[in-house]
């Protein structure tokens, strides 16, 4: 797999957004809703901070709200361009998809925004 499909598979994953090894949350369990947002402080294999700065993780729900935009208006608008109009039951099925993923869309919103800082803006140190 080439570099920029192994990171991105990294983000989709779960991983570490540096070496790709390491989980980003200490339970991988979804419908542990208690622990869905515990992190380890540093990676084990890299040492990359996870805990950049207070609050850090704002951001990501900008992410997230690009994500479920993207998804519920991606399918609804394909289920109109292919049917023609969209059923009330339809959008029914479409908002319990949307819910039944919410433990999934909220890590990998936060994977998609540590990984955007890792990779664009993070300072390089020297060794």
């Amino acid at each position: 797999m080439s570099g920029v499909l192994s990171k991105i598979w990294g983000v989709v994953t779960l991983k570490c957004p540096n070496c790709g090894k390491e989980p980003l949350f200490s339970n991988p369990s979804l419908v542990n809703l208690k622990e869905i947002d515990k992190m380890p402080d540093v990676c084990p294999s890299c040492g990359q901070d996870f805990k950049i700065e207070v609050e850090f993780y704002y951001g990501a729900m900008f992410v997230s709200y690009a994500i479920t935009a993207l998804f519920m208006f991606g399918l609804m608008g394909l289920d109109i361009l292919l049917s023609g109009y969209l059923h009330l039951w339809e959008l029914l099925i479409y908002i319990a998809l949307l819910l039944a993923g919410w433990s999934y869309w909220f890590r990998v919103s936060r994977s998609i925004w540590l990984a955007i800082y890792v990779w664009f803006l993070q300072p390089i140190k020297d060794k």
